[in-house]
């Protein structure tokens, strides 16, 4: 029997940069990296991980910096989400199930 689990991570990329339309694409491509560094398994195939850039355009950085930048923030906040979250419904939050 195949288990499944049916999850979408939605991730926003915020940015003061001045991205191109293909930049920012470029920099939600590696916001992936991010979901893969803190959920595994990433990307499967039952899930909808979707990653989002906005940039407002106020200063000029290199997309390979933004970028990289982004794959760091978006793996911790997804650590630190799941850190902070409480229980719900009867299903335990990591802090139950860790007692941190």
């Amino acid at each position: 029997a195949v288990s499944c689990v049916v999850n979408t991570t939605l991730v926003l990329v915020a940015t003061t940069a001045r991205l191109t339309k293909e930049e920012a694409q470029r920099v939600a491509i590696m916001g992936h990296d991010g979901i893969a560094r803190a959920i595994r398994p990433a990307h499967t195939l039952f899930d909808g991980d979707t990653v989002f850039v906005m940039a407002t355009g106020e200063v000029e950085a290199p997309v390979q910096l933004v970028g990289t930048l982004g794959v760091v923030g978006v793996a911790e906040a997804i650590r630190s989400g799941v850190r902070e979250a409480d229980s719900l419904g009867g299903v335990p939050a990591s802090c139950d199930i860790l007692n941190l």
